[in-house]
């Protein structure tokens, strides 16, 4: 058998005392924590650099006699009388020959305490990690030992209980409450993977969350190949986390129903408002006085501040309560960006800023998509554009972009850019832009208004009619929108 060190050094935490002997060299190559205390060690360097080559020639024809048994694949117990601190004792010895990477032969030995009369569940770790509130368990792979319990700790007696398996079962499957997790465990473990995941394991008290970890392991004795079982009780974790879901569940039907309360009652709301502004302006058609028509218009324009918020919440609330719809039906590109400017005109205007728009060649002029949306989004991004630009211009660029070639000849996507003058942002900043009610910070509302939504619309709508919205900007010197979205070409 090859001496894997590697895999030796799994086997430190055993309370059985183990080490590696070169006959050879007379020397020992490796110790676990076990092995150091028996032989009194002050530390692993100090005992391996012990010389053991004084030993008379009955040791050493002993040592030969064992090593031709080891060499036959033989296991050997016997018993010795050793001297770990000038004082001998007479102990058991299991042993077995391996060799080295470099082809030596050496000899692996456990120690009983006093001739207890070793056998392999000591060297499998009986009462290994008594102290820890691990679940701790070693079972075996190899033919009919397959499933079989070789050692565990005290803390997995506790908890699993000694009730033999029932039948049809093995002392493995029994610990699980879902069969199928035991047998994917076990798959993978003799495949020689490590199996880490959350699983519902059989405990006296009942069903109880674990997280597992199994893996294999070699016993260093016999090289049968065993699987280490480690399992923690993560019960009031998962209790937690179903508490969790079960607050963000209630939370969401919460803001469901909210959102749906105002998509039903959009109407009512708009309908009154609608109502103000329209004798607002028709009371603005009469002989006024420069004192009623000052006050007349200030009403005016707060009813149509208001009615932008209005219309802000309540979109944002049809589009969380999935009552938006994006329709497929003809429409004029060149119509919807007029449509989209024409009410800017004015602002763009009363603040010195030149408003361009350009389509570029080859995009049809009729397409199939909503146009209602579009506009909608084009109206949002073109004036919060003009919103944060103070001089300079606002372009609107209008373009056709690449197409995958497994997408149907009549599909298009349709690429429109938004570019501005005006403050521009921080890369901080466009990380929340997107979010409800957030704007790049405390002094853009204060300064320029809004309720923050604008942009949320933007991307949801966007998103509704397959697409994405891209954000380019730098500080004091403006930014871009763009977005791509799925639209048909008429035939």
């Amino acid at each position: 058998m090859l001496l894997d060190f590697a895999s030796l050094s799994h086997y430190d935490w055993l309370d059985v005392p183990l080490w590696v002997f070169d006959p050879d060299q007379q020397r020992n190559l490796w110790a676990n924590a076990a092995a150091l205390r028996f032989w009194h060690a002050d530390s692993a360097e100090e005992f391996l650099s012990r010389d053991f080559s004084e030993h008379g020639d009955a040791v050493r024809e002993r040592l030969a006699v064992t090593a031709v048994d080891h060499a036959q694949g033989k296991i050997v117990r016997e018993q010795w009388t050793l001297y770990p601190k000038g004082e001998p004792t007479t102990v058991m010895l299991v042993s077995r020959g391996m060799r080295t990477p470099d082809r030596r032969q050496v000899m692996l030995f456990a120690a009983d305490s006093l001739g207890g009369g070793a056998d392999l569940s000591m060297l499998r770790g009986v009462e290994a990690l008594q102290h820890t509130s691990a679940r701790i368990a070693v079972f075996g792979l190899v033919g009919p030992n397959c499933g079989e319990l070789l050692m565990r700790n005290p803390a997995a007696a506790l908890t699993f209980g000694d009730t033999p398996p029932p039948p049809g079962q093995t002392e493995f499957t029994r610990l699980f409450a879902h069969a199928a997790d035991a047998e994917g465990i076990l798959g993978r473990v003799l495949r020689g993977e490590t199996c880490r995941q959350d699983v519902e394991l059989q405990t006296l008290a009942g069903r109880c969350w674990h997280a597992l970890d199994a893996r294999p392991m070699r016993d260093p004795v016999t090289g049968d190949t065993a699987m280490l079982f480690n399992a923690r009780d993560i019960a009031e974790l998962k209790a937690s986390q179903a508490a969790l879901v079960a607050a963000r569940e209630a939370a969401e039907m919460a803001s469901q129903a909210k959102s749906s309360f105002l998509a039903n009652m959009s109407h009512e709301i708009r309908t009154p408002m609608n109502g103000v502004l329209g004798l607002t302006e028709l009371v603005l058609q009469t002989e006024l006085n420069d004192r009623q028509r000052r006050f007349i218009g200030m009403a005016h324009q707060s009813a149509k501040g208001l009615m932008t918020i209005i219309n802000d919440l309540l979109d944002v609330a049809k589009i969380e309560a999935g009552r938006i719809v994006i329709e497929e039906t003809p429409f004029s590109l060149h119509d919807c960006l007029g449509e989209s400017l024409q009410p800017l005109l004015l602002q763009a205007h009363d603040k010195g800023i030149q408003l361009h728009a350009r389509v570029q060649p080859g995009v049809p002029s009729w397409l199939i998509g909503d146009a209602l949306r579009l506009r909608q989004v084009l109206i949002n991004l073109i004036g919060n554009a003009l919103k944060f630009t103070e001089h300079g211009e606002v372009r609107i660029e209008i373009a056709l972009a690449d197409m995958h070639d497994c997408d149907p000849p009549e599909r298009l996507r349709l690429r429109v850019a938004v570019t501005d003058t005006g403050i521009g942002m921080t890369r901080d900043q466009i990380g929340q832009i997107f979010d409800p009610f957030i704007q790049a910070d405390g002094s853009i509302t204060r300064r320029y208004g809004g309720t923050g939504l604008g942009l949320t619309i933007v991307q949801r709508l966007v998103t509704l009619m397959g697409g994405t919205v891209n954000v380019e900007s730098t500080p004091g010197l403006g930014s871009c929108f763009s977005f791509e979205i799925a639209v048909l070409r008429v035939i």
